[in-house]
């Protein structure tokens, strides 16, 4: 039963001896999966198909085999995969039957490959600008936009047979420090929170499959120094009785130096089961989870666990899992199938969003210039070969450059003067707004040679920029954003996309 409640994850391409243990003799009952587990598609059918194998054997039920299937930066599939664009670029398309689109090609793929479970859509509205870790990953700052986006992403996902789960319930929009690293805290009221608390009414109410919860503090809400996860008042009182939520309540990753650091993983795994959540995620370290069934084991015996409560949301597990387990199976040859690349291609060419219009020629000699894709939260799935200037240059002819993450004067003025010869200059951000001396570079750059600016994040850098440089909101660093910006610069086409967040007090 213990087991049960528990989604951990493992190192490489298939399970090691020390997860196989686990599942023999801890009974864990459910599975997540991150780009380090995963090579190609096919690779990924085999290995789920084993873990299924597996798991029904020594648990005698399914798992559920869970991934951060989001879309844009937050992506774990393997190239020969569809990956579809971020929250935030599905809203700038401006057509919720987008979000849509997006969910139904996720879940058919993941259905094919064996994936039962996306913790997705981000629900979170992003209020707070300098947030190091959502940005992109909502639909933008404004609750009814993330609430009828979220939707269809949630019914697209859902309607063809894979489990969404809403985050980060109550809402991590108004942080400005990341869970993983941090524990942050929100101070608002409960009314003040409502902006953030509506979507996942709206999730709720519209028959979300799961939730999962954040690593936040919110003093109104649980007066004890608990995070949301931990929270009894928050996860039974608000999100159960409440909003009337009936689904599966699973955690964030125990292993968030939210929990590890301040309350311990395994201490934080106890206490969230104790207040209400159905299923723990321990990503990483499986040894953890092992130690966190036997806590649980010896909570249950002393009384500290209630262990009818214990059994009726394991019951509610099975439930879900024998659902899941009834719905239809696609073929594998659907999976990057020409119909989901060429909607694909069409979302990324929509969500591209033109911030400041200024005139702006390419040239004969355009030069490329922008940073690695460096971390810019845990949560990313960074593709370190991927590099936007050569990437470009490649694509488009002319030269490239490098840079470093934040620029500094050296380097500002030393790019600067080698881009004497070219036509033009076609500069990247990557939350430039967090890391400026990207922006003094563009700046610099746009003092001397016709500048395009493109964001390939967050396009709160956008509002820095002097005003006669033409601005793009391109929203991640990948390689179908670079195949649509190379579409767009050498036919010439304007974007049509529509920014969900205010730069400054204006929508573009």
């Amino acid at each position: 039963m213990i087991g049960q409640h528990f989604v951990c994850g493992f190192d490489g391409l298939e399970m090691d001896e020390t997860f196989l243990e686990a599942v023999r003799r801890y009974k864990i009952g459910n599975v997540i999966l991150f780009a380090r587990n995963i090579a190609s598609k096919a690779q990924l059918f085999q290995l789920c198909q084993d873990i299924q194998k597996l798991v029904k054997q020594e648990c005698g039920r399914p798992a559920l085999i869970t991934i951060d299937q989001e879309g844009g930066m937050v992506t774990r599939l393997s190239g020969d995969c569809t990956n579809v664009p971020s929250a935030m670029a599905i809203a700038a398309t401006k057509a919720t039957q987008s979000a849509f689109e997006a969910g139904r090609i996720t879940a058919r793929e993941l259905r094919a490959l064996g994936v039962n479970v996306d913790f997705a859509p981000c629900l979170d509205v992003n209020s707070n600008p300098d947030n190091p870790v959502i940005g992109v990953r909502s639909y933008g700052d404004d609750s009814e936009v993330v609430s009828s986006f979220g939707l269809s992403m949630i019914e697209g996902l859902q309607s063809a047979g894979v489990m969404a789960v809403a985050k980060h319930f109550p809402g991590h929009g108004d942080t400005h420090l990341d869970s993983h690293v941090a524990l942050p805290v929100v101070e608002g009221t409960k009314e003040e929170l409502e902006m953030h608390l509506a979507p996942f009414k709206h999730a709720v109410h519209d028959g979300v499959m799961g939730i999962m919860t954040s690593h936040i503090l919110f003093p109104h809400l649980e007066q004890a120094d608990l995070p949301a996860t931990m929270s009894r008042s928050i996860i039974t009182g608000l999100l159960r009785s409440e909003l009337g939520f009936k689904g599966l309540i699973f955690s964030d990753c125990m292993e968030m130096d939210a929990i590890a650091k301040h309350y311990g993983t395994v201490k934080g795994a106890v206490a969230a089961l104790k207040a209400g959540v159905d299923l723990v995620c321990i990503s990483h370290r499986v040894a953890l989870g092992c130690e966190a069934v036997e806590a649980v084991e010896a909570a249950l015996d002393a009384g500290l666990l209630s262990e009818e409560e214990l059994m009726r949301s394991t019951q509610t597990i099975l439930l879900a899992k024998d659902m899941l387990e009834q719905q239809e199976r696609q073929p594998l040859s659907v999976v990057n199938c020409p119909k989901h690349q060429a909607m694909n291609r069409k979302l990324h060419q929509q969500s591209l969003t033109l911030v400041q219009d200024a005139p702006f020629e390419l040239g004969e000699n355009p030069c490329f210039v922008g940073p690695r894709c460096f971390r810019a939260t845990n949560v990313s799935s960074d593709e370190d070969a991927l590099v936007f200037a050569p990437h470009m240059a490649l694509l488009l002819g002319g030269s490239s450059i490098v840079t470093g993450n934040n620029p500094e004067s050296g380097e500002i003025e030393a790019i600067t003067a080698q881009v004497d010869k070219a036509s033009s200059v076609v500069c990247a951000t990557y939350n430039g707004h967090l890391h400026t001396g990207q922006i003094q570079l563009v700046n610099a750059l746009a003092a001397k040679k016709p500048v395009l600016c493109i964001a390939l994040r967050n396009p709160y850098d956008l509002a820095l920029l002097d005003g006669h440089i033409r601005s793009i909101a391109a929203y991640a660093y990948t390689k179908p954003v670079f195949l649509a910006l190379a579409e767009m610069l050498r036919e010439k086409w304007v974007p049509q996309g529509r920014l969900s967040v205010s730069l400054g007090g204006k929508h573009a």
